[in-house]
């Protein structure tokens, strides 16, 4: 199928709170969806916002609870992840698709690369020669 953008996203509640449950309802739909390829807020900051009861942080720079969700979020879409490889010298670990910086410390050097996880479901191995 064709991609699609979510552009423009906005939830409209004069309750902060029915606002954060639509805008993670909203979100969470948004990123499950296969041919989404990305999310664009209209606004954040109740000054600027083109409707009424959409903002996430109002006039005075405080964040709403709808604002609060949304970086709960995009905390819990970041990946991160350390620890050591196991005997066969692998590291395994589960993220969203994105790009991705690794870190290796060797006693001797320390090694930096990057790497794309694509959208999918579909295990991906990484090789770094030492």
């Amino acid at each position: 199928g064709l991609p699609i953008w979510f552009t423009e996203l906005d939830v409209s509640s004069t309750n902060e709170y029915v606002r954060g449950d639509d805008l993670e309802v909203m979100l969470r739909e948004a990123l499950a969806h296969p041919a989404v390829e990305g999310i664009m807020l209209w606004g954040f900051w109740e000054l600027f916002m083109s409707r009424d009861n959409a903002h996430l942080v109002n006039a005075e720079g405080d964040i709403n609870e709808a604002g609060k969700r949304f970086l709960a979020l995009k905390q819990e879409w970041l990946s991160h992840s350390h620890g050591h490889v196991d005997e066969l010298g692998q590291f395994n670990f589960r993220g969203f698709y994105g790009t991705y910086n690794v870190e290796i410390v060797t006693p001797t050097k320390k090694i930096s690369r990057t790497f794309v996880l694509d959208k999918g479901d579909n295990p991906m191995m990484v090789s770094i020669d030492l």
